[in-house]
Parts: structure tokens; sequence; C-alpha cells
């Protein structure tokens, strides 16, 4: 499992990505309250769902630090994406 400290760092090098989402301000809730790892999830589940523009490579190291449940759960979504990107 990720540290916290790992996930935060994640979460901030993807997190200025997504200014342009109208729940922007929401996705540093959990951060805030100290779930990082929720943090994390919730934004790349964010960047899927709204089909944000992300470097490749910040986005393939956050999902490597999410938990099989969490990878299964946003594989399908990833693969779309990166398929959209290459």
């Amino acid at each position: 499992m990720a540290t916290d400290s790992q996930c935060e760092a994640a979460y901030r090098r993807l997190r200025p990505y997504c200014d342009v989402l109208e729940e922007a301000g929401e996705l540093d809730y959990g951060l805030a309250a100290g779930e990082q790892y929720y943090a994390l999830s919730w934004l790349i589940a964010a960047i899927l769902e709204n089909h944000v523009t992300v470097p490749q490579e910040p986005l393939l190291d956050a999902f490597g630090l999410l938990e099989d449940e969490d990878k299964d759960e946003y594989a399908s979504a990833l693969d779309k994406e990166l398929a959209q990107t290459t």
C-alpha cells in the first residue's frame, strides 16, 4: 500500500490539471481531512470521468499507487483515456 506522503505527492502533481473542473475545490476536501489515499483516488476518478487532459507519466504513476480493488475499478476508463491520447 502506498504511503500518505506518496499519495499526497501524486495528488499535488495531478491536481493543477483539474482546475478546469466544476468540482475542483471539492477535490481538496479529502486532502485537507488527512485522507491522502482517498483524495488521490477521487482525483483519478474525476480525471477519468471528465476526460481531463493529463500527462501520461504522472497519471500512470498515481494509478500505480492505488490498491488493487481501485485499480480494477478504474482500469477500463484508464485504458480508454490512454487509447485516446496515443
